[in-house]
């Protein structure tokens, strides 16, 4: 008879735990535990020291490492609509853009549409690697991507978000 195991996701990780251990993936990472309870609080206390390393790293608490979106591009492939945004922004003059400009290169005649699904963008990437925003909308979720000028009202894409593009080949 097969083992009875928890297979959750935590942290932008699986962790798949029974009573004599989990793995963590995508890494297949091994984590040792004498019951199913012990070995997701091992799986979980992993992940989070992982998360506190990354953090040391981050330029800001919102703001993801070169590594961080790399992992999180490459976990989950943005869609066309997210990649034309994407590749737009990077291409822009100064990696700034309006949100009607980010709009345009989707094909949508609304701001508020890239507003909607660059954000949607933004806490995907952010959830996947664990950044820290500070609000629960589109423009806090955004701002895992950019920051915002309010002067220009542009938005100007993180560094590291640019040099993960091009090492995938996005832009």
């Amino acid at each position: 008879m097969a083992m009875k195991r928890e297979d959750i996701q935590y942290r932008g990780y699986r962790i798949i735990a029974n009573a004599s251990g989990a793995r963590i993936h995508p890494q297949n990472h091994p984590i040792d535990g004498n019951s199913t309870e012990e070995s997701l609080a091992n799986a979980k206390a992993h992940i989070d020291a992982i998360h506190k390393e990354k953090q040391k790293l981050r330029p800001a608490p919102h703001i993801g490492t070169f590594d961080d979106y790399v992992e999180a591009l490459t976990a989950s492939m943005p869609a066309d609509h997210e990649c034309a945004m994407l590749s737009a922004h990077y291409k822009s003059e100064g990696k700034r853009l309006t949100a009607a400009e980010l709009a345009k290169s989707a094909g949508w005649d609304s701001f508020s549409s890239a507003n909607r699904f660059y954000g949607k963008l933004g806490k995907r990437i952010a959830d996947q690697v664990g950044l820290d925003l500070t609000g629960r909308d589109e423009q806090a979720w955004t701002e895992a991507l950019a920051t915002f000028d309010e002067e220009t009202r542009q938005w100007i894409m993180h560094d590291n978000l640019a040099k993960a593009l091009v090492h995938l080949n996005m832009v």
